[in-house]
């Protein structure tokens, strides 16, 4: 298992008194946030309920440890624990002021939630079979437990542009998530010798892409170098500005791959000379466990179970168990199956820590399982909440989360993955015969169910007659060993007849298949067309009079909407910090308007000046501890720098030094250093570097052709202008305008429409309408 870093009591006591403090209102729900996420801890989708992402390096997680951590889980009323596609585990549906006593418990059982969200490194993937795969080149699981103990000691593994994911392949001839993550190793053996190939920038979210191949081989020794180096490069030179293109892929896409080889073979070097080399731990040999079955089962369901959900090991007579919990649910609210639940994982612990791993595809993966003990297994799984009696790409259906609780979801994922199964499970299709195919969704573009690594993907879009319905674009054909390749986006479909168009294309593949050395194959060939063929067919849909069901997406019981959408948090840090002050030098602006007591006036100013001072310091890497502090490293690094003019100090000094000042004789100077705050953070480059501020430009006028609306007070084309900055510059209008004035803005489609109306929301402003005008989005604002 990975070590837990020294600081962790320190951490959980940190969380607990600012949480405490949160719950009491003396801190800001952002200022709460940027805590909170990185260490693991999200808020669901309805507002005060809470879940705990729980690291769990390759998946591993030994028989007490689970065992424990559903006693925990229950005791602090949570009814359901979530396997993720990152091979973790979450504790959900939890009230704050149990989560801080849920950290110390983990931590006594050796499992920790630090860096589980956030700017940080996140649990670290490894091929679910490593080990015991009789095709293996070597076990990886020690190289990414060893990585994991020294990355999350680290304080600068906290402090990223973006998050950072790391994977490890065991096989050479599978590379899979390895080619897709930030930083992929994959198992090689050259001239006798252990080491990796090596992929840098690949990832499956927004804009994706296979990994740049940074080395066909690296010493194992170096694992180390390799990931230090890594973290510096993306550190230095990731976009902190801009969350939408923050990730280290980004970097490739902004100065070409040969500069990103260039900039990490310096910091490598460097690394190689100050780290310390890599020295695997030696694996545990299997222990012979004697077991004497109990049951001798001969049936046709016990031989098609280990068909379907049986392997052998390499370690000859043991093996390993499929356990398909339906989305990665583990419902512990049922006494009977959790019960049972305990009582299979009791039986399992007889055979060793080494026997539990979770999987990408949400499953729990038993291993080292004696060919003795698997009637006696099969009893005990056969009464579980889980259907061991289907085909198994049935159950290896993955989604996200969607809408049901995630706060970005547009479509109900796991819905549709639910009436894909009920509609898989009636045909008549051999199904046994596309065992390994991947069906996998997404409720959003962001690619939380990894469509774009599926053999069939779907991910959630709105699609629009006369009135929005849910719809999903498909993807197909991804390609995860040999030459590794992203399936392709070939069209959209409403939500209602994608279960028909699932049964209709495995149908087809079904019958061809034995043409086809694998489903991409078929796909290049003939099942792209086939596809577009379906497309066309399900392109019309009735009136919602005509049929409702096609307004309501999978699971609804209210006609479709993105309405409930809110505001991600996988960001929280920088520009939530910088948007706290922006609003509080608003707000105090727009109190001053109204305001005749000469206190609360000199209040108001001093505290516009105390934000301006403060907002932009954690682009310097400055934290003030107090008040003073603040003003004097403002000072510091904006005014003497010559970023601010210098005619401002005296009355940031008279701030920190005179309280009692009469302020409101400086007004219109305090107004011009807070204009002059904004301005820089308006023209702040990618690297948080600043440049002077262009002249204001005027405000574009209302043209005929994009607005009707006679009540638009004003106008903003945001077209190419990317999330968050679309956004930024929507606050700032609707700061300058008076309420119940009337905003159009223009956006580009995917992210910029599916993020800035709900974060306008959020604030409290009211979306009258927003439509679709091709390739963009017009969106009309009431400001509140």
């Amino acid at each position: 298992m990975y070590k837990l870093p020294d600081t962790l009591t320190e951490d959980i006591s940190n969380f607990g008194s600012l949480a405490k403090e949160f719950e009491q209102g003396i801190i800001e729900p952002l200022k709460f946030k940027v805590t909170r996420v990185p260490m693991g801890i999200y808020e669901q989708r309805k507002d005060g309920v809470y879940m705990v992402r729980v690291r769990t390096t390759g998946g591993v997680i030994h028989p007490f440890q689970f065992i424990n951590l559903i006693d925990i889980a229950r005791r602090h009323n949570s009814n359901l624990l979530h396997i993720t596609t990152r091979q973790e585990i979450q504790i959900q549906n939890l009230e704050l002021k149990e989560v801080e006593n849920i950290l110390e418990e983990l931590k006594e059982i050796g499992l920790s939630s630090k860096g589980g969200g956030g700017n940080t490194v996140r649990n670290i993937l490894v091929s679910v079979n490593s080990g015991i795969d009789p095709d293996e080149t070597f076990d990886l699981t020690p190289h990414a437990m060893a990585i994991t103990s020294k990355l999350i000691a680290e304080s600068d593994s906290f402090t990223l542009p973006r998050k950072l994911k790391l994977a490890f392949s065991s096989d050479e001839s599978q590379p899979d998530y390895a080619g897709v993550n930030d930083l992929g190793f994959i198992a090689r053996i050259k001239d006798g010798k252990r080491g990796y190939k090596v992929y840098l920038g690949g990832s499956v979210a927004s804009k994706p892409t296979i990994g740049w191949l940074l080395s066909d081989f690296i010493p194992e020794e170096n694992l180390y170098a390799v990931a230090e180096a890594t973290k510096q490069l993306f550190s230095q030179h990731g976009n902190r500005k801009n969350k939408h293109k923050a990730r280290l892929r980004y970097i490739f896409y902004k100065i070409g791959a040969e500069e990103v080889f260039r900039l990490f073979n310096q910091y490598y070097e460097k690394a190689i000379a100050e780290t310390p080399k890599f020295i695997p731990e030696t694996a545990e040999p299997l222990a012979a466990v004697p077991y004497q079955s109990v049951s001798d089962n001969t049936s046709e369901d016990f031989r098609k179970w280990k068909t379907r959900y049986v392997n052998k090991q390499k370690q000859l007579g043991y093996n390993t168990i499929t356990i398909p919990f339906i989305h990665g649910n583990i419902n512990i609210d049922n006494e009977d199956n959790t019960e049972s639940v305990l009582n299979l994982f009791h039986f399992v612990s007889q055979f060793g820590k080494d026997t539990i791993r979770f999987s990408t595809l949400q499953n729990v993966h038993l291993r080292n399982i004696p060919d003795t003990a698997l009637s006696d297994l099969y009893d005990k799984i056969k009464i579980l909440d889980v259907k061991t009696d289907r085909p198994l790409v049935i159950n290896n259906i993955v989604s996200c989360t969607g809408a049901d609780t995630c706060r970005l979801g547009i479509g109900l994922s796991k819905g549709l993955a639910t009436a894909i199964r009920k509609e898989l499970e009636t045909s008549s299709l051999l199904l046994d015969e596309v065992s390994d195919l991947r069906i996998q969704i997404s409720g959003c573009p962001n690619s939380c169910g990894q469509q774009v690594w599926a053999d069939l993907g779907f991910s959630g879009k709105v699609l629009r007659t006369d009135r929005i319905y849910p719809g999903y674009q498909i993807y197909a054909g991804a390609s995860r060993k040999g030459n590794l390749q992203l399936a392709e986006p070939i069209g959209s479909m409403n939500a209602r007849d994608i279960p028909r168009f699932v049964v209709k294309l495995l149908s087809k593949y079904i019958d061809r298949k034995n043409s086809y050395a694998d489903f991409k194959s078929y796909i290049e060939s003939e099942g792209k067309e086939y596809i577009l063929q379906l497309i066309e067919e399900y392109k019309d849909i009735p009136s919602f009079d005509d049929d409702k069901n096609y307004y309501f997406d999978w699971g609804a019981q209210e006609i479709f909407s993105v309405a409930s959408r809110g505001v991600g948090e996988c960001s929280a840090g920088l520009f939530d910090m910088i948007d706290l002050d922006l609003k509080y030098i608003n707000q105090n602006k727009q109190s001053l308007l109204n305001e005749t007591d000469v206190n609360k006036t000199n209040s108001l100013l001093s505290d516009i000046i105390y934000s301006a001072s403060r907002m932009l310091l954690i682009t310097k890497g400055a934290e003030p501890k107090t008040t003073d502090e603040t003003f004097d490293l403002f000072i510091s690094n904006f005014i003497n720098s010559g970023l601010v003019d210098k005619s401002f100090e005296e009355i940031v000094l008279t701030a920190k030094n005179q309280k009692d000042f009469d302020f409101s004789s400086k007004k219109e100077l305090i107004y011009k250093l807070s204009d002059r705050v904004i301005e820089l953070y308006q023209n702040m480059d990618d690297s948080l570097q600043f440049k002077d501020a262009p002249a204001q430009k005027e405000q574009q006028p209302v043209k005929a052709e994009e607005s009707t609306n006679s009540t638009t007070s004003r106008f903003k084309d945001l077209r190419g202008v990317a999330c968050p900055m679309n956004f930024v510059q929507t606050k700032i209008l609707l700061s300058t305008m008076k309420s119940g004035e009337i905003l159009d803005i223009l956006l580009d489609d995917g992210q910029p429409i599916a993020n800035v109306p709900g974060s306008v929301k959020s604030e409290g402003h009211e979306v009258l309408s927003q439509n679709s005008a091709g390739d963009h989005w017009k969106v009309t604002i009431r400001k509140k």
